[in-house]
C-alpha cells in the first residue's frame, strides 16, 4: 500500500508533528552555519548535526511551503546513510534539544484539527 505523501514530499503522518514547530531567527542563522561547513569547508559532521540540518529543512518547508529546500534535504540524507538509520526516540531527542536551545519554537498558527483532517485523507 502506498503512503499518502503531500506535494512537498514530506510523509502524511510527519507534516502535522513538524507543523508544530516553526524555526526562529537563530535557527535560520543555525541552518545557513551547517549548510557552509558542509558544502564551503568540507567538513564531515556528526549525525546529531546532520538531523538538526534535516529538521530544520522540513520545518521550514512545512512553515514555508516551498520545495526549495527538497534537493539540499536530500543530499543531507545521502550523507548521513553512513551513520545508518535514526530511531523516532533520537528524532525527538533533537528537537527537544533544538527547542532548549532556542533553534525552533512553538507554531501560534498550528491547530489540532490539522493532524485529524491529514488522518481522515489517509483513510
Amino acid at each position: 500500500m502506498e503512503k499518502n505523501t503531500l506535494p512537498y514530499h514530506i510523509q502524511l503522518e510527519d507534516y502535522p508533528k513538524l507543523f508544530k514547530y516553526k524555526i526562529t531567527r537563530h535557527g535560520f542563522y543555525y541552518m545557513e552555519e551547517i549548510i557552509s561547513q558542509i558544502y564551503l569547508e568540507g567538513k564531515e559532521l556528526s549525525m546529531y548535526r546532520l538531523v538538526q540540518l534535516g529538521i530544520l529543512l522540513r520545518v521550514n518547508m512545512c512553515q514555508t511551503m516551498k520545495t526549495d529546500n527538497e534537493t539540499l534535504f536530500q543530499d543531507v540524507s545521502k550523507k548521513a546513510i553512513k551513520y545508518g538509520g535514526v530511531e523516532p526516540e533520537y528524532v525527538s531527542y533533537c528537537i527537544k534539544n533544538m527547542i532548549l536551545r532556542g533553534l525552533l519554537d512553538s507554531n501560534p498558527k498550528y491547530d489540532n484539527r490539522i493532524a485529524n483532517d491529514l488522518h481522515r485523507l489517509e483513510k
